[in-house]
């Protein structure tokens, strides 16, 4: 089957599966004992989809040494929880089928660590999707640096012009337009739709059917520019 894209990565949390709840959490568990109060979820989107450990020094500028104990802490509770709070996002499995099926290689870049990666797509039964997965460890610089995006193109043995890359943040939308892949925004996470569109993606879907349709033919897209 003649198609849009050879190739399609995807951001895991809040693309994939619904973590929101779980990170939102996490993060208001373990800065509460350090700021004294707990932060609201709007303070937290704008560090979703980039490393944990940057999310937190965000809070906590002036007090770089607690950063690892801060990571013990929301680990521990995000392991606890996970099974509970998280959520396959609607449509991913059937929209992963037709893919699949129609001959798309299929590829997650991500800032999540990869046990905790590999966990949740063994929990959702999606690994044998996912031939490429590219993780926290597995790159010097993350998004919105392009590096893991074009080590996930590379990966896929394509070129970046054959890859289209969906993600829920700014900082996927960031990372693929630098790594010159089509850039695609998710609104179906929590994140705020002015945050993505500041971003600039290429194309912005709000189903994961319409993701589908823009890979296959092109339609149902909403072009950005």
């Amino acid at each position: 089957m003649a198609t849009m894209f050879s190739g399609v990565l995807f951001d895991f949390d809040g693309t994939l599966v619904d973590t929101t709840e779980l990170v939102i959490k996490s993060f208001q568990h373990t800065l509460k004992p350090y700021l004294g109060r707990t932060v609201k979820p709007e303070e937290v989107y704008p560090y979703f989809g980039i490393p944990l450990r940057d999310g937190l020094l965000a809070f906590m500028p002036d007090r770089p040494e607690l950063v690892n104990e801060m990571i013990e802490v929301y680990r521990r509770f995000s392991e606890e929880h996970f099974d509970d709070l998280v959520r396959l996002c609607p449509g991913v499995r059937e929209g992963l089928e037709y893919l699949k099926a129609a001959g798309i290689k299929l590829g997650i870049v991500t800032s999540r660590v990869r046990d905790t990666t590999l966990y949740g797509l063994r929990l959702f039964n999606l690994k044998d999707f996912f031939p490429v997965v590219v993780t926290m460890e597995d790159v010097g610089s993350h998004k919105p640096d392009p590096e893991p995006v074009l080590r996930g193109v590379e990966l896929l043995g394509l070129s970046p012009a054959a890859v289209a890359m969906i993600g829920d943040s700014p900082h996927d939308i960031m990372a693929a337009r630098a790594a010159g892949v089509t850039s695609v925004a998710a609104t179906w996470s929590k994140i705020p739709r002015e945050l993505l569109l500041a971003a600039r993606p290429h194309v912005v879907v709000d189903t994961m059917a319409e993701f589908v349709d823009f890979c296959i033919d092109g339609s149902r897209q909403k072009y950005v520019e």
